[in-house]
């Protein structure tokens, strides 16, 4: 144990790996949540990868010198913000069916756009792009770590200022604009920041990954637990031990820690599918084995009735 603390205290690149992962399950929790609650778990990943189309663009005007000061990661930010924008226009209905086309056809967009702008970039910067398709959350440097811990606090700040109404949202759009709630403002508001989040991550964790983390433990989750608060606490939960689980992982195996966190959060859903089938089984199990001394009483009575019918007719 002190020769753990003593290799975190001696690396400064583990020391943001931790963070870092401690940051990427909060914004799961507090991201991936809702956004399985709206049925919208495609959107992490159309996001993440809308970055790759930001990152190509912000190389390409740097590279051109039509904007030399424009870094990759405000093209990546920026084309978050135009997904989720979009996503919402698409889904003000409450339609979650054309918010899923909305993502496909952002993420199909942006992909094309990367590969058409990688023709027109310096080979020594392509890597740059691929990077946010795999990521590598131990090779993040200071700026990525206060980034995206400035990300997760905004969330996070945000979800506890506005829990009930992204609740709300998420779950039936159409009985909040009923009830007089300015639900298209909170519609977007959940989208716009959760988009953010996600592009930070996919910094930390990659594009293919990202999915995983942000979708996987939040499914697992509402199929255990039914109140909000408890799906929060258990998606941060399963988040952050299957990351640092990642990370011991490489230590101990030449591994990305990144992969071992996503395959873990992809097992934890499967997981939760069999304890809840498990459960179900307990559960009907259980009332057949109460129902039966009912039934056995109820047949009982109905024999003493018949008996004393009989009696009386008799009697009679």
């Amino acid at each position: 144990m002190i020769d753990i603390i003593q290799i975190i205290i001696t690396s400064p690149f583990l020391q943001r790996a931790l963070l870092a992962a401690v940051l990427v399950a909060v914004i799961a929790a507090a991201s991936g949540t809702f956004l399985v609650f709206r049925g919208l778990s495609f959107m992490a990943s159309g996001v993440a990868h809308a970055a790759l189309g930001g990152t190509a663009l912000g190389i390409f005007l740097q590279e051109s010198g039509l904007v030399p000061w424009f870094d990759p990661v405000l093209g990546a930010l920026l084309f978050s913000v135009l997904v989720a924008i979009f996503t919402g226009y698409a889904g003000e209905s409450g339609i979650t069916q054309k918010m899923e086309v909305a993502v496909g056809v952002s993420f199909a967009l942006s992909m094309s756009l990367a590969v058409f702008l990688m023709y027109y970039i310096p080979p020594y910067r392509v890597p740059q792009i691929w990077g946010y398709l795999v990521g590598d959350i131990l090779l993040l440097n200071d700026l990525d770590v206060i980034m995206l811990a400035s990300t997760a606090v905004l969330l996070g700040v945000i979800t506890l200022m506005f829990n009930k109404e992204f609740v709300y949202v998420s779950v039936d759009m159409e009985g909040s604009v009923a009830h007089g709630m300015n639900a298209r403002a909170y519609h977007y508001l959940m989208l716009i920041i959760s988009a953010l989040a996600i592009a930070l991550a996919t910094k930390a964790v990659g594009a293919i990954l990202v999915y995983a983390i942000l979708v996987a433990p939040a499914a697992a989750s509402n199929e255990l637990v039914k109140s909000v608060r408890g799906v929060i606490i258990t998606v941060f939960m399963i988040a952050l031990i299957a990351e640092l689980i990642g990370l011991t992982t490489s230590f101990v195996v030449y591994v990305s820690p990144s992969a071992i966190a996503g395959i873990l959060a992809a097992l934890s859903y499967i997981l939760a599918l069999q304890v809840k089938r498990i459960r179900e089984r307990v559960h009907m199990d259980v009332e057949e084995t109460t129902s039966t001394p009912a039934d056995l009483v109820e047949t009982f009575n109905q024999s003493i009735a018949i008996e004393e019918k009989r009696d009386h007719n008799h009697e009679h």
